[in-house]
């Protein structure tokens, strides 16, 4: 319950501080989004005003180059609409035109002032909406009394390259800021839409990343639970030889016991004793390569010899068990780099089981050869076989296919353990496969010693 209960905390506070990082990036660039799109808005704006400015000038421009027609143009200009064609100039009319055309969707406004910067002509917004302001400057953003944005653009007249008034032609902003408005008003309620969603997200992320963690904890929990019972198996008949032999030296003194029952007591003592010493030497061993504390040992190593030595060892364990042990190997001799010790362990144990899973009459075949860069190591029987739900299993420590086998054969379930940890620590592979009734054939890979290493 405690276990379950610090996990869920943990996951918890991962999922908080994802959600809270992630909060704050999707805050910052919301409000970076806001100000590029508010940007490009007001740029396009300045760009289309500035083109409608440009248009207008090009119109007027013709007529204010003759003396005394800027007047004129002014007074046909403030009117709202001609009393007759021909009172009004060409100009005018498409200038009017564009106006007319311009404020259907924007309200646009154009003043005419004089050179003093005094109005003598406007159109599109009275003065005491929109106050007349200095030509001076180009570009201008101003406020109404009922408070809409306006942006303003000034060009210069000329009559006869003399200076003779200023055109000033404005927008209102309005549509502008109801886009912004509304973008906002999206930011805002898309805002906490977005982080529940994260924070959905957050939660089954820090549970994905949870997993490795729990399963990691778990699988430790089960090596100590399964520790645990291998020690206890030996201290246990070590317990119970001890409490045997007191009880014997209570009936009757030590020195009076007969020296069969002496060795028999001895026996079991001294085989429970190097089980369990043979223990802690494998868990020792796992430990290091775990580690990978042992890469100073390495050296040049000739398979060729190792698995020749192996095959002379054993050969009375598979004369015993009345199964045939033959070695096929390679004629070139193949070097890795490694640890030789280790390596030994490593070839042994799969000798040593495929021997064991192996009936009478049975054949185990220890190969050698090489493929590429690597060289590949295989041990064949025709023993029993491994069901394939095992076999995904069979390198996870303490782990048997047969329950039963360990106490007559004396495994703790470590030995193919330890074998898939001395080749992963040698940079290759073991793979095994295998058919019920038809026999195993597992294979190790290991990188061949380059030449001049």
């Amino acid at each position: 319950m405690e276990r379950n209960q610090l996990f869920r905390l943990t996951r918890l506070r991962l999922a908080a501080w994802y959600a809270l990082v992630m909060g704050c990036i999707l805050g910052v660039s919301g409000l970076g989004v806001y100000h590029v799109v508010a940007h490009a808005y007001r740029e396009t704006i300045d760009q289309g005003l500035e083109s409608v400015a440009n248009t207008l000038h090009k119109s007027i421009e013709p007529v204010s180059q003759q003396p005394e027609h800027l007047q004129q143009l002014a007074k046909q200009l403030s009117l709202e609409l001609c009393v007759t064609q021909a009172d009004c100039l060409t100009q005018t009319v498409v200038m009017k035109n564009q106006i007319s055309e311009a404020a259907d969707s924007v309200h646009y406004y154009m003043r005419l002032l004089d050179r003093a910067g005094r109005a003598i002509a406007l159109a599109g917004t009275r003065l005491e909406e929109l106050p007349v302001t200095s030509p001076i400057k180009h570009w201008r953003s101003l406020k109404n009394k009922s408070g809409i944005d306006y942006r303003q653009i000034t060009l210069a007249l000329y009559t006869h390259n003399q200076l003779s008034g200023y055109m000033q032609v404005g927008r209102s902003l309005k549509d502008l800021d109801q886009h912004l408005a509304a973008l906002r008003l999206t930011l805002l309620l898309g805002w906490p839409i977005t982080m529940i969603l994260i924070a959905i997200c957050s939660w089954c992320l820090a549970g994905l990343a949870m997993q490795p963690v729990y399963s990691s904890y778990h699988q430790m929990e089960q090596f100590t639970a399964d520790a645990a019972h291998e020690f206890r198996t030996p201290l246990a008949a070590m317990r119970s030889t001890i409490d045997a032999a007191f009880r014997l030296s209570g009936q009757q003194d030590f020195k009076s016991m007969s020296p069969q029952a002496t060795g028999d007591i001895l026996q079991v003592l001294k085989r429970q004793n190097t089980r369990l010493s043979q223990l802690v030497g494998d868990l020792l061993l796992l430990a290091r390569l775990d580690q990978q504390q042992q890469t100073r040992e390495y050296q040049s190593c000739c398979l060729n010899d190792l698995i020749s030595d192996l095959v002379e060892e054993l050969a009375f364990l598979a004369v015993e068990a009345q199964v045939k042990l033959t070695p096929v190997q390679t004629q070139e001799k193949l070097y890795v780099f490694a640890n030789e010790e280790q390596l030994y362990r490593l070839i042994s144990n799969l000798i040593v089981n495929a021997i064991q899973a192996t009936p009478k009459n049975g054949s185990v075949t220890v190969s050698l050869e090489y493929s590429e860069r690597y060289a590949l190591i295989q041990v064949q029987d025709t023993g029993i076989g491994i069901a394939k739900e095992h076999q995904s299993r069979i390198f996870d420590r303490f782990y048997r296919v047969n329950k039963d086998r360990s106490r007559t054969s004396g495994g703790s379930g470590l030995g193919l353990a330890i074998a898939g940890a001395i080749a992963k620590a040698h940079k290759g592979s073991i793979s095994v496969q295998s058919q019920l009734g038809i026999g195993t054939t597992f294979a190790v890979r290991l990188p061949l010693q380059q030449t001049g290493v």
